[in-house]
């Protein structure tokens, strides 16, 4: 069930600053284990989407119900700022964060285009015959 822009907004921004708060809360457990540090970049990985919902529904608030997020400046802010809460957990981190957060920037993509996307009229092709020699 879909909700409001600025319900989807208060909710994301909420989990986004519990993902942050709890990532640096148990930042001493996710940085002793490499099995650990493969989890708390997955944790970071969810805050780049909630902080990327946030971010993209403030925007449509302010500029207007047919804004798009795009690359830049909105998913690399996006990464950036989630690459760096890993960072603050474990090196390691950052790169798990990385990779998770463009498997989940794909699927975000894949679900927007599946749920939003105009269906363009297709015309029929007319093949040229070949003529014989």
């Amino acid at each position: 069930m879909p909700v409001d822009t600025k319900v989807s907004l208060c909710l994301s921004a909420a989990l986004a600053v519990t993902t942050l708060a709890s990532s640096q809360v148990f930042k001493a457990q996710l940085s002793e284990t490499k099995g650990m540090t493969i989890i708390a970049g997955g944790l970071c990985s969810l805050f780049f989407m909630f902080f990327l919902t946030a971010l993209g529904n403030l925007e449509g608030i302010l500029l207007g119900k047919g804004f798009e997020l795009r690359i830049f400046p909105e998913v690399a802010l996006s990464l950036l700022v989630s690459m760096a809460v890993a960072g603050s957990v474990h090196r390691v981190s950052i790169t798990c964060c990385l990779v998770f957060s463009l498997a989940i920037l794909y699927f975000m993509n894949a679900i927007s285009s599946r749920t939003y996307a105009v269906a363009a009229a297709s015309e029929p092709v007319k093949g040229e015959k070949k003529r014989r020699k």
